[in-house]
């Protein structure tokens, strides 16, 4: 009796799919995908608010207007567009992070009119924690202090900072917390001249904690910063790791070819 094989279904790739899929556009670039991306550029980079007008955009993108005000929407929903009976749509600024430098929390705010700044949730020493000492490669008698702080733009949070600072021996019996911010601190309560700084950038989630603290769902996307900060002379005196929120923060960098 003759049986017939199965074979396995071959899978389709996806830009197979993709095609499948497109419809004919009658415009140059029609893509929601696209037509965002190229939106929420521009808006990132002039680092203004501005009036959006559906007619003009539907013009700069060469996109549908149906096309234009589902990115509005979706902008709107992120906290870069506001949309109003009234007021209409306008923009409302994103943080543009020069990945690059390294500066204080309220030098974040790229335009006059946006105000960034940190305030302390908890401070307090933590000894000698095996494994923040082998990331600051702490000398003997050297203490870890912790600061964790609430980051807000505009008075609304926009994520969390947490600072493990290397106190010497002297330090650690003679500092006042007058500074979250973790570079002030090193400047000025303890006189440190900063060098230079690793820096490492992820993506995570928000936990029940995070989410409660910053006012976004459980589970949302947030952005993970950790700075490695050292002193001129090469020690690290601090560990510095920042929550933000991913909706709200964009990172620039100047970038050359390599041979």
């Amino acid at each position: 009796m003759f049986r017939a094989r199965l074979h396995p279904p071959v899978p389709v790739r996806p830009e197979l799919i993709y095609q499948r899929q497109r419809q004919s556009p009658d415009r140059l670039n029609n893509s929601q995908r696209r037509t965002y991306d190229l939106l929420r550029s521009t808006l990132i980079s002039t680092g203004r608010s501005m009036f959006l007008v559906e007619r003009e955009l539907t013009d700069a993108l060469s996109a549908s207007r149906n096309t234009v005000r589902a990115v509005l929407q979706q902008l709107a929903r992120e906290g870069l567009v506001s949309r109003g009976t009234k007021n209409g749509t306008r923009a409302t600024g994103c943080l543009l992070l020069r990945i690059d430098e390294l500066s204080p929390i309220a030098q974040m705010a790229n335009e006059p009119s946006m105000r960034v700044e940190a305030r302390t949730l908890e401070c307090r020493s933590l000894g000698c924690p095996p494994m923040v000492r082998d990331r600051l490669q702490l000398p003997t008698g050297w203490t870890v202090l912790m600061i964790e702080s609430l980051v807000l733009q505009n008075d609304a949070p926009l994520g969390l900072a947490v600072n493990y600072i290397a106190l010497t021996e002297e330090q650690a019996d003679d500092f006042t917390l007058a500074e979250p911010d973790v570079v002030l601190f090193l400047e000025r309560n303890l006189g440190v001249r900063i060098g230079t700084s690793s820096t490492t950038v992820g993506a995570i989630t928000a936990d029940d904690e995070t989410a409660e603290l910053v006012g976004i769902e459980f589970g949302a996307p947030l952005i993970w910063l950790e700075d490695l900060i050292e002193d001129e002379n090469g020690q690290p005196r601090a560990l510095s790791q920042l929550r933000l929120r991913s909706d709200r923060i964009a990172f620039s960098a100047n970038a050359r070819r390599v041979a």
